[in-house]
């Protein structure tokens, strides 16, 4: 679909299946016409098809599949691909970042993003793009959160960018998704804290900006073995909040990191978006090296 808003990247040679399984998943999620992902083989030296220049035109945010051969990946002469200037991949890239599109590299199989002084310089502004890392045995899971920056971004007017007025709330809270999201009842949030979630509690406190209001959030305290440790964890989970769109009030005090969420468009009441989140720490905490499980 040359019009989709979606473009995904990849080396068939690096890639290939991970490139089609999200390609399947956002069809089955969003829409044949969302997304454009090119099956053809394309070799060095060929003429960039035009049609792939027509769908990066088209397209609003650009998918960088890189796995752990990505940067390797080299000619029958022994050259690397990427810095070959007909490279597909490259071209890819450069176009993205000339027409300033919404890049978004997604690392799989446990590959990192290269430094940029082994990128061309024409695409090392690659590596200040926040990367996703996708984990094959939790791809359901890792997956929620790309899907849900791809609905903001495919919902959204990019030249009409919203913006919260002065007066609204100090301005302290961030832009909100096109959607309000519908709070939970008072019975779903006790299931979802008796099983799932049986270590975070609802609590309730006065709006700081308007203690005449009340807002309801669920509150878990993870604890880690060093100061640095609880750092770390906050650095971890961070780039997940930002691709939600969702984020936390959150504190550190020495080892410890205290977590409050909740849904201030609605608010400040408790949405499927804070259990889902909550659910995304928790689980980020118990695969953490750093983790005081036991706590």
């Amino acid at each position: 679909m040359l019009n989709a808003p979606i473009f995904v990247s990849y080396r068939r040679a690096d890639s290939a299946a991970e490139a089609g399984r999200l390609h399947s998943t956002i069809l089955g999620e969003m829409g044949r016409s969302t997304v454009f992902m090119d099956t053809s083989s394309i070799e060095p030296g060929t003429q960039w098809p035009k049609e792939l220049e027509e769908a990066l035109q088209k397209a609003q945010i650009v998918i960088v599949v890189i796995g752990t051969e990505w940067i390797r990946i080299s000619d029958e002469f022994g050259l690397r691909r990427i810095d070959q200037e007909d490279d597909w991949v490259r071209r890819e890239i450069e176009f993205a970042l000339r027409e300033d599109k919404k890049l978004l590299p997604l690392l799989v199989r446990g590959a990192k993003m290269p430094p940029p002084n082994k990128l061309p310089t024409s695409i090392s502004a690659l590596t200040q793009r926040q990367a996703v890392d996708i984990r094959d045995a939790y791809w359901d899971h890792d997956i929620k959160l790309v899907l849900e920056q791809l609905r903001l971004v495919t919902d959204q007017n990019q030249k009409n960018e919203r913006s919260l007025k002065s007066e609204d709330l100090w301005g302290i809270y961030p832009t909100p998704p096109p959607e309000k999201p519908e709070p939970i009842s008072d019975d779903k949030l006790q299931i979802a804290l008796s099983s799932n979630l049986s270590k975070w509690k609802k609590v309730v406190s006065p709006l700081p900006e308007n203690p005449t209001k009340v807002r309801v959030e669920i509150f878990r305290q993870y604890n880690f073995q060093t100061f640095h440790h609880a750092i770390e964890f906050m650095n971890q989970v961070a780039p997940g909040c930002d691709i939600a769109l969702h984020h936390p009030r959150w504190e550190n005090v020495w080892r410890t990191v205290r977590v409050y969420l909740t849904s201030w468009d609605i608010d400040h009441q408790i949405s499927d978006r804070d259990i889902q989140l909550a659910k995304y720490f928790d689980k980020a905490f118990s695969d953490f090296p750093g983790a005081k499980l036991d706590s």
